[in-house]
């Protein structure tokens, strides 16, 4: 921007673009209403003659309505510490946005204590629709969904033991699995540990699996010993790779989830294992911090832009009475250095 300039007025913008005032003020206020193209072209031009918004300019302000609101139930566990989950959360809130809906973000733990209260502030929410984002324990999801039939699960695939039907948007985690395994595989690796997280969790669920299935399909006999749970972090991964080593457990590669890979790129470095020399290395998320690891790492892209535009499309498709609808979508494969070719042995 060139700079404030108190006398650069909305007709300015509309006389440089060739547009009414009203379609420049509400390209401004990012309304639905104007096509993408033009409201682009209204905020470059706002921003090279140096337009900045002013209090009480325009027409005299009208006693606004509340928009409508939209509950995002998160995993206090996850919320603070999941790079994935916050760019999920900016994609959910963006998109609400956009169709005039505001955002109320409330967040539980899996003790009865923490999730209580929150089905209390559910019971009583004025909301129009309501997402849960994250993990939540069967029963508690459960609860959830009795009382909120009609609520998303969002990167949620949901769980066998759920007693009611249910609507969810997620992303294909057995197919993910089975892309970064396979992957592996042919690089010529056949020692594959799979560090996840808790084995109630609907992702550790899904990568296991699909672990599972890739190793069958090539001959590889799944060997339990390589399979660890820990939490989603990049330390619990490390001290996991760490464990491995120190029980003696040969393994060649490691399947993770992106940032879980950071802590074991950090470990192997340190047990002076190259990567993917001695171990090759896949992730799981296709998070932008894959592009500046060292070596960069092999990732299985999940779009969670995506995500969250699917997500709010079906919060806010669904009505009463309609039947369930499981939406999945598909990863892909991003071929980094982390894999590289198979190794040498001796």
């Amino acid at each position: 921007m060139t700079g404030h300039k108190k006398n650069v007025r909305i007709a300015d913008i509309a006389a440089e673009c060739a547009l009414s005032p009203i379609t420049v003020s509400r390209a401004l206020r990012q309304d639905a209403a104007v096509s993408e193209s033009t409201r682009t072209r209204v905020i470059a031009a706002a921003e090279r003659m140096g337009y900045h918004p002013r209090a009480k300019m325009g027409r005299p302000e009208q006693p606004k309505a509340a928009n409508p609101t939209v509950d995002i139930v998160l995993d206090r566990d996850m919320a603070p510490t999941s790079m994935f989950t916050t760019e999920l959360l900016v994609s959910i809130e963006q998109e609400l946005s956009a169709r005039g809906y505001d955002c109320i973000v409330r967040t539980t733990a899996s003790e009865y204590a923490h999730f209580l209260p929150l089905y209390q502030e559910l019971e009583h929410s004025k909301s129009s629709g309501t997402m849960i984002l994250g993990y939540l324990p069967v029963e508690q999801l459960q609860a959830v969904l009795e009382l909120l039939p009609n609520a998303i699960l969002v990167d949620n695939t949901g769980d066998p033991r759920l007693e009611c039907a249910y609507h969810s948007v997620g992303f294909d985690n057995v197919e993910a699995a089975r892309l970064a395994v396979g992957h592996l595989i042919q690089t010529g690796r056949r020692r594959i540990a799979l560090i996840t997280g808790d084995p109630e969790h609907y992702f550790s669920r899904g990568i296991e699996q699909g672990y599972r299935e890739a190793l069958a399909r090539a001959g590889i006999p799944v060997d339990a010993a390589l399979i660890e749970h820990a939490h989603f972090t990049p330390r619990a991964a490390a001290d996991a790779v760490r464990s491995l080593a120190e029980r003696g457990i040969a393994f060649d590669a490691v399947f993770t989830s992106d940032e879980n890979a950071v802590g074991v790129l950090r470990a192997l470095h340190e047990r002076g294992l190259p990567c993917p020399g001695r171990v090759a290395v896949a992730g799981c998320d296709g998070l932008p911090i894959g592009e500046h690891t060292i070596p960069t790492l092999t990732s299985v892209e999940l779009d969670y832009r995506a995500l969250g535009r699917a997500a709010v499309e079906r919060l806010l498709a669904v009505g009463e009475g309609q039947p369930p609808c499981r939406m999945l979508l598909l990863p892909r494969l991003r071929v980094r250095e982390s894999t590289g070719a198979a190794h040498q042995k001796g």
